[in-house]
């Protein structure tokens, strides 16, 4: 009887946590560790985690995307301190087919999916808000289900060294204001960052793939060839919303495809600008 009560916890378990439709139980939380018996895959799995400063309200929110050269069926994601690996902050803004998840007895302190019909998902963005300055150090872990039996687990952002960034003081002044020049900065040094440690990737469709790349605005994770990816509007750019996405396309021959208008290779922000005019966006794009 103690066998058999064992085999259905089991059971249950590996259901909720290896994309079953109602997502991560709360017993995952700790270990974030499908209870099916299929051990994690090796490496990163092509999935990336990305934060990225939000300045649009009174209090920085951080834009946490989860991405990958593939889809996945389903996720977990938390916030996690440097000292210990407490689990800080929480979750909003969540797009269809995920929901929060209750933590240590902390409400919406993690997010897990919700997809009832097994959907693909891929290039999900969420807003996670510090519950104090202290939080930090902070990182993003995440587990990736791709399927029953295929897992990834321990995907990681960059560090957050400051939680409570400071915007700049005018979010529409010139780019070289001090300000906006010192967000820009750690956004390049998080993606270089990013870049440097990224160095297992799967190679999809015939071995192409679109590389992990900054182009003087955003970070834009590895795209297989043919794909388009998108990341979340960048707010310390004259000109720019901080709302919405840019995207970028992946040629089919695995290169980033030249912009239609400026024919350089970086990202379209027309969906990130008040007026749709980005000619003053692009003539401030660096690649360095």
């Amino acid at each position: 009887m103690r066998a058999v009560c064992s085999f259905l916890l089991v059971s249950a378990l590996s259901a909720s946590v290896a994309a079953y439709p109602n997502g991560a139980p709360r017993a995952a939380c700790d270990s974030m560790h499908p209870v099916h018996g299929h051990k994690p895959q090796p490496g990163t799995g092509g999935y990336g985690v990305i934060a990225e400063p939000d300045f649009t309200g009174t209090r920085t929110k951080w834009t946490i995307m989860l991405n990958g050269t593939s889809a996945f069926h389903g996720f977990l994601l938390e916030a996690r301190s440097t000292r210990g690996g407490k689990i800080v902050g929480r979750w909003s803004h969540l797009p269809p087919r995920t929901k929060a998840l209750d933590c240590g007895g902390v409400h919406g302190s993690a997010v897990t999916h919700h997809n009832h019909k097994r959907k693909d998902m891929n290039n999900i963005s969420f807003t996670w808000t510090a519950s104090s300055c202290k939080d930090a150090p902070v990182y993003f872990k995440a587990t990736f289900v791709k399927h029953y039996s295929k897992i990834y687990e321990g995907i990681t952002s960059d560090v957050l060294n400051d939680v409570c960034l400071r915007p700049p003081k005018c979010l529409d002044c010139d780019v070289s204001k001090a300000g906006q020049r010192k967000v820009l900065g750690q956004a390049r040094a998080r993606c270089r960052g990013a870049m440097r440690a990224n160095t297992l990737s799967l190679r999809k469709n015939g071995g192409r793939s679109c590389r992990q790349d900054w182009d003087g605005l955003a970070c834009w994770p590895e795209t297989p060839a043919g794909g388009v990816a998108r990341v979340p509007c960048p707010s310390y750019r004259p000109g720019l919303t901080g709302k919405g996405f840019a995207v970028r396309r992946c040629s089919p021959f695995g290169r980033w495809s030249l912009h239609s208008r400026s024919k350089k290779r970086h990202g379209d922000y027309s969906r990130c600008t008040k007026h749709r005019d980005t000619n003053n966006v692009r003539a401030g794009i660096r690649t360095g």
